[in-house]
């Protein structure tokens, strides 16, 4: 079987140039799509797309059956056997369908284009959700040294655009798993990231059970800045504490109220606390 070269670096050359490439050789060499053995195939470990919906496969199973096999899958050869680059639900119909063969285009690739030609293909047919599309491209950075940059450009959108989705793998596990699920939204996962893990789980736990919109979420991890602030001092105050910090070398702060006020002095060791104590005793109070 004759296998074509899908290596390079930018999208054309990962994506574009190989299905154009195809054509071409298709057209120069009288190719065709080879009938390769669906037991042969393994699933490529790099594929993005975790939740495949099994009525989705059903239904495409029966158009297949209806109208047969119209778009290949790509595969590349490994020892014999072939791994799936692209058309993973194509591949899970004809195991439905019980059927031996399935057509397919083989060609030359690494591990690196082939794990990019399956997280591209997935981002443009926007078969992902945020979050599996936030851990495929962290996959890329992590496992082939790609920078934010360099996945922007493979996958065409902008680099906020990636760095974003990034940042989704920052989520506590409950959060990614329903965002996965499409019980939330990007925008919920967004509102609770500079959170403590357990706060994103007892937002995002709230907001499943209540449906609460994106503005709602928002509005809850907002900073209240309507609270009346505590630390409003008036001149003579804050001229005293800084009078006494000096006289004891220590931070002196004073709560003064209504029916009188706190003087607090703040040490960090004993030490510290009866070298403070001995510059009270030598004050003349006279």
């Amino acid at each position: 079987m004759t296998k074509r070269k899908a290596l390079g670096s930018g999208l054309d050359s990962l994506l574009s140039s190989t299905t154009k490439s195809h054509q071409k050789n298709n057209d120069k060499n009288n190719e065709s799509p080879q009938q390769i053995q669906v037991h042969k195939i393994e699933r490529n470990r790099h594929q993005p797309r975790k939740i495949f919906r099994e009525d989705e496969i059903k239904q495409l199973a029966e158009s297949i059956e209806q109208n047969g096999q119209i778009a290949p899958i790509v595969v590349r050869e490994i020892n014999n056997k072939y791994e799936l680059i692209v058309g993973e639900r194509r591949w899970r119909a004809m195991q439905l369908l019980k059927k031996d063969n399935i057509s397919a285009i083989i060609i030359e690739a690494d591990e690196k284009t082939s794990a990019v030609l399956a997280i591209v293909e997935n981002v443009q047919r926007e078969d992902l959700n945020s979050m599996e599309e936030a851990e495929s491209l962290q996959r890329l950075i992590s496992d082939f040294g790609m920078s934010h940059e360099d996945v922007a450009k493979y996958i065409c959108k902008s680099r906020t655009h990636v760095s974003n989705l990034i940042r989704l793998n920052e989520l506590c596990d409950y959060a990614k798993d329903q965002l996965r699920l499409d019980k939330i939204s990007m925008g919920h996962a967004r509102a609770v990231l500079t959170l403590s893990h357990e706060d994103q789980m007892r937002i995002i736990k709230l907001c499943v059970s209540r449906n609460l919109s994106v503005r709602a979420i928002e509005k809850m991890t907002r900073p209240n800045k309507t609270k009346p602030k505590l630390n409003d001092k008036d001149q003579d105050t804050v001229i005293l504490e800084r009078e006494l910090t000096e006289a004891l070398g220590a931070k002196i702060t004073i709560k003064h109220g209504k029916r009188g006020g706190v003087v607090n002095i703040k040490y960090s060791s004993m030490p510290e606390l009866e070298g403070i104590i001995d510059k009270i005793r030598q004050i003349d109070l006279n």
